[in-house]
């Protein structure tokens, strides 16, 4: 069960993206966000999974010009909790 602040903040987000008509549409990032819950469940550092998630998104961003909005939200809880995560918000206009 997750306690730290910052880890329910990371999960809800992850929830609010996985939940959103536009992420629904791309298979691709609803199997990472689904397997980045998981790994919430399962990984003690939570850093770890907003690490990776962070560098999925930004893989993603990079190989599309646009993405659904909600990803910029979850994209911001990742650089707080990620290591070492450069900051670049790879959807805002």
């Amino acid at each position: 069960m997750l306690k730290n602040e910052n880890a329910i903040a990371l999960i809800r987000a992850i929830d609010v993206a996985y939940s959103d008509p536009e992420v629904r549409a791309i298979p691709e990032l609803q199997q990472a966000l689904a397997k980045a819950a998981q790994d919430l469940d399962c990984v003690a550092d939570h850093h770890q999974v907003a690490s990776r998630l962070n560098q999925l998104l930004t893989t993603w961003g990079a190989r599309h010009s646009q993405g659904p909005a909600v990803l910029d939200q979850l994209y911001m809880i990742t650089l707080k909790d990620g290591v070492d995560v450069p900051c670049q918000v790879p959807y805002r206009a």
